[in-house]
């Protein structure tokens, strides 16, 4: 393919996406800064584990525990709207007559180009502090490639599956020379993983189905919402009775603790009360976005455009400027420097989306 008809088809794609699913994107990538900026820099951070077999502990105050609370959805929203994305663009491109095996050779591309990101770019730091790490970038890659193979079956086959791997997940077993890397966290020795492939691939193939329904519905948003009322209702269907599809016990509604949720790996209380919030803002987004982007989402789009880029290049300037501020400081800090850190991204996001849009090579088709 030449570079004319690269760029050409990247005009072509962008002209076909929709603003809300940008700005959503943007919104998730926005939040998962703050995440990372607390991480980085906030002495109380709260929440950071939330490991299936370790419940955390309370929270420093109110306001530590809403800042992580209110990111709940963000990493299942990225597997989510990866599957979205996996499944709308290539409906355009069948659409645009591209055949079907480029389709998914493209996508088990992408998926290769994620895995090898992440062990060369944003694994490289943990390779240096002695292990190896089976991130998010790792997940989504070996989740899409799994989506380029299974593309061809038909949509009801395919959320029967998503949400069987949603709700079951738990009652799974696997070999413990894989489980790591399919099911169980693991936070020790030279191999490690927080984010094991078989549930969320299932959140990723629950994504690609709704990423298909949204080609042809009708009414899209208001389906949307009523997405979103039947997950909050599923939520509490689960949590309040404590049982099956919690990793964790609560005191009540109103305690602080019926609030815990495992995202590592995620129980089905996390994953529900997720959900929700996904299709709410999916349909809020595409209301606001009908007639005119507001600016914040203008915004907020160039972030969801370029989300691979973002997610590389964020990480290492929160770990240079380490030496500048260090850590240990207060949530106040901690949101001033994730200000200052969405306004020093958005300039070379702008930049890095013209070059993908203008002027694309095989590095800005992938990432």
């Amino acid at each position: 393919m030449t570079a004319a008809t690269s760029a050409a088809t990247s005009a072509a794609a962008s002209s076909t996406r929709h603003r809300h699913i940008d700005a959503f994107r943007g919104l998730l990538m926005a939040h998962m800064a703050l995440d990372h900026a607390s991480m980085f820099y906030n002495a109380e951070r709260w929440g950071g584990a939330e490991l299936a077999t370790h419940a955390p502990g309370a929270p420093a105050d109110m306001a530590q525990f809403l800042t992580r609370f209110s990111g709940v959805a963000v990493a299942p929203g990225f597997c989510f709207m990866a599957g979205f994305m996996a499944a709308t663009t290539s409906a355009a491109r069948e659409r645009r007559g591209v055949p079907s095996g480029e389709i998914s050779q493209r996508l088990i591309i992408r998926g290769l180009v994620l895995i090898a990101a992440d062990a060369l770019i944003a694994g490289l730091p943990r390779l240096f502090m002695g292990f190896y790490s089976f991130m998010v970038l790792s997940c989504l890659g070996v989740s899409l490639i799994a989506i380029a193979l299974l593309r061809h079956v038909k949509t009801p086959i395919l959320l029967a599956l998503a949400v069987a791997i949603i709700v079951f997940h738990p009652l799974m077993e696997f070999p413990s020379a894989i489980d790591w890397i399919l099911h169980t966290p693991s936070r020790e020795g030279f191999l490690r993983s927080l984010y094991p492939v078989f549930p969320w691939f299932g959140v990723m193939l629950f994504g690609f189905v709704v990423g298909r329904d949204s080609v042809t519905r009708k009414r899209l948003s208001r389906f949307w919402v009523g997405a979103a009322v039947s997950c909050l209702l599923g939520f509490f269907a689960v949590r309040l009775p404590g049982g099956f599809g919690n990793a964790y016990t609560h005191d009540g509604i109103g305690a602080l603790n019926f609030w815990f949720f495992s995202k590592y790996p995620p129980d089905l209380a996390w994953l529900s009360w997720s959900f929700w919030q996904i299709f709410l803002a999916l349909a809020v987004l595409r209301q606001l976005t009908t007639e005119r982007c507001p600016p914040i989402l203008e915004v907020l789009s160039v972030f969801g455009r370029v989300s691979f880029f973002f997610y590389l290049t964020h990480f290492y300037v929160l770990a240079l400027a380490m030496p500048l501020v260090h850590g240990g400081h207060s949530l106040g800090f901690v949101y001033a420097v994730w200000l200052l850190l969405l306004a020093l991204m958005y300039k070379p996001c702008q930049w890095y989306l013209s070059k993908k849009t203008t002027r694309g090579n095989l590095i800005t088709r992938y990432i």
